[in-house]
């Protein structure tokens, strides 16, 4: 072989430069892989967290469900509570209706208590009025 080296320069440099050529095809087929290995890391990552997202989707789909349970009950509610406003508003209009019927009941019985303590106070003058008029 040396005298194949001495012989033949260019033989030499042919081989150093497959050499070359191939080390660095080696360096680019490692780098590869290590591209490839990271890649594969994140993809077992990504399908652990698409798992997750799933298994979260499917608890707030549960949690959606009982939240438009709990939408309806308070709806109800609402309309209950509704209703209970619509009869105290006519309860009201019922009091002030009744309030002005009292006004006038305890107008009437100022007057008659007027009278009651009048009738006690001059019996005399309360029975000549009652009689004779006033």
């Amino acid at each position: 072989m040396r005298n194949f080296v001495v012989k033949n320069p260019v033989g030499v440099t042919v081989l150093a430069g497959i050499l070359g050529v191939m080390g660095f095809f080696t360096f680019v087929m490692y780098g590869m892989a290590r591209n490839l290995d990271t890649m594969t890391t994140v993809m077992q990552k990504m399908g652990n967290d698409l798992t997750s997202m799933a298994e979260v989707q499917n608890t707030m789909g549960h949690d959606i469900s009982s939240m438009s349970q709990d939408i309806s009950v308070m709806r109800k509610s609402i309309s209950h509570i509704n209703e209970a406003v619509g009869q105290v508003s006519q309860n009201v209009s019922l009091m002030a209706g009744n309030v002005t019927q009292m006004t006038s009941m305890v107008s009437r019985m100022s007057y008659d208590i007027g009278r009651g303590a009048y009738s006690f106070s001059s019996p005399m003058n309360y029975m000549n009025n009652m009689f004779f008029g006033p």
